[in-house]
């Protein structure tokens, strides 16, 4: 895959410049033969992309730290994305001196950044409520609902085929690779594995070409319309974990389900109930005696 190839329909993407595009494509196979996800790669070439108009007078041989950092300074990223494309950076020019393209590293010192403690926030109930009941397109009802009881990420739903359910009435299962190729089976009800081998398409949600699936953006998109204000697709991913961990206490059993290395992760994405923090609370207190 090279960055001029057009791998899904609507508007083509802006082109890499002439004078990056040879060591965008070079990264790209690169990536490609590390295996990296293809929505990873594309995140990392609509980075490099970027950079390249805003500097136009350098190349990936020229560019300076000066450069980068007044780029990223200049930029009104919210402390993820700038953490990304700092990822992004530093990838792609430890690569170019790895490979004798340049002698020097000018993303190697570039500002850390730091990320804050988000709080859980998951969709509530009656949003959720809300979202089905105005739904018309059976496809995007299905997308909702394999988000709704499995938690998934957008990407994985997105690449999602009725061949990944597994099992037999009463103990199905669907197979997620997710991130970093990592496989997982999350159990999904009988009525869920009905709904999606009732389908007779290679995607579940294929494009408009039908060679392929929908983009993780693209379906985003759909179920985030779907959902009533600003909820989206993964604060529905936040309300399984946390209705997951409620439900039995186990954060390993969660982070089994949700995909992640770690759970530390895990715990990011699951809100303890306020009742649990009250009573927990409470249990420091003491009777002081007398008036106070």
């Amino acid at each position: 895959m090279t960055t001029t190839e057009r791998k899904r329909p609507g508007p083509a993407p802006t082109p890499v410049p002439e004078n990056w595009r040879p060591w965008v494509d070079l990264f790209v196979s690169e990536q490609s033969a590390a295996r990296r996800r293809a929505e990873t790669i594309r995140t990392r070439v609509h980075h490099l992309r970027k950079l390249a108009y805003a500097v136009p007078q350098a190349t990936p041989l020229t560019i300076t730290r000066a450069d980068l950092v007044a780029y990223t300074s200049a930029q009104s990223w919210s402390p993820h994305t700038a953490h990304s494309n700092r990822a992004t950076f530093r990838v792609f020019f430890r690569l170019l001196c790895e490979l004798g393209h340049r002698s020097d590293d000018p993303a190697r010192t570039l500002p850390q950044v730091r990320l804050p403690r988000s709080r859980p926030r998951p969709c509530p109930d009656h949003v959720v409520r809300q979202a089905f009941a105005g739904i018309a397109d059976p496809k995007v009802v299905l997308a909702l609902r394999i988000a709704v009881e499995t938690g998934l990420r957008r990407a994985e739903i997105a690449q999602a085929k009725p061949g990944d359910v597994e099992g037999r009435p009463g103990d199905y299962a669907l197979h997620v690779v997710g991130k970093g190729g990592h496989e997982r089976t999350v159990p999904i009800s009988d009525d869920l594995a009905g709904a999606i081998l009732e389908c007779r398409t290679v995607h579940l949600f294929p494009d408009v070409l039908g060679g392929g699936h929908l983009t993780p953006r693209h379906l985003g998109k759909l179920i985030s319309r779907a959902l009533p204000g600003d909820w989206t697709t993964h604060t529905l991913r936040h309300r399984f974990a946390t209705m997951a961990y409620q439900a039995g206490g186990d954060l390993r059993a969660v982070q089994e389900l949700m995909g992640h290395t770690s759970p530390v992760t895990t715990a990011i994405y699951t809100k303890v109930a306020d009742d649990s923090m009250r009573s927990a609370a409470s249990a420091a207190r003491i009777d002081y005696g007398g008036d106070r």
